[in-house]
C-alpha cells in the first residue's frame, strides 16, 4: 500500500522529483549507496531526512531533466513565507471568497495577455497573478494555523 505523504513537505517533494528522474538517479546525485536510503528520506515515519545540499542537487537535476521549477527551493520559500504570515484570523470561507475573486481576475488577465504584448497589459497581468498568489498563500497559512490550534 502506498504511504500518504502530506503536501508541502520535503517527503512529498522528494517523491515528485523521483517520479521524474528516478530513485536510483536521486541516490547517485546525493552520493548514497542505494535508492533505499533516498526512499527512506521520503518516508514521513522515518527519522532521517534529506539534507539541504542534497535538495539543492536534486533541484538542479530536476531542472536538467525538463522540470519547470526547482521543487525544493519552491517548497522551502513557500514554507518560510507561510510561517512568517501573521495577519488577522480570517475564517477560511472569507479567504476562499477572496481567493476566488483574485484567481478569477488573474486568469482573465492571463487570457488577455495571451493575445496582447502591450507592456501595460503584461504589467497588470503580473499584478493580478501576484495578488492571487498572495491570497492563496494566506489561505495556506491560515490552514496551518488552524491545524496547529492557533486559529478557530
Amino acid at each position: 500500500m502506498t504511504k500518504i505523504r502530506e503536501p508541502l513537505t520535503y517527503q512529498y517533494t522528494l517523491t515528485k522529483v523521483a517520479a521524474l528522474i528516478g530513485w536510483d538517479r536521486c541516490a547517485a546525485i546525493c552520493g548514497v549507496r542505494s535508492d533505499r536510503t533516498v526512499r527512506l528520506w521520503s518516508d514521513p515515519d522515518c527519522e532521517t531526512e534529506i539534507r539541504m545540499i542534497d535538495a539543492e542537487r536534486l533541484d538542479r537535476a530536476f531542472l536538467d531533466h525538463g522540470g519547470d521549477h526547482a521543487p525544493f527551493h519552491r517548497l522551502h520559500a513557500l514554507r518560510i513565507d507561510m510561517a512568517s504570515r501573521e495577519g488577522p484570523d480570517l475564517c477560511l470561507s472569507v479567504l476562499a471568497a477572496a481567493a476566488a475573486k483574485e484567481t478569477g481576475e488573474a486568469i482573465a488577465a492571463l487570457i488577455s495577455a495571451s493575445a496582447c504584448s502591450d507592456h501595460r497589459t503584461v504589467r497588470r497581468t503580473r499584478k493580478e497573478v501576484e495578488e492571487a498568489i498572495e491570497i492563496l498563500t494566506s489561505g495556506l497559512a491560515a490552514l496551518d494555523r488552524r491545524e496547529k490550534g492557533d486559529q478557530p
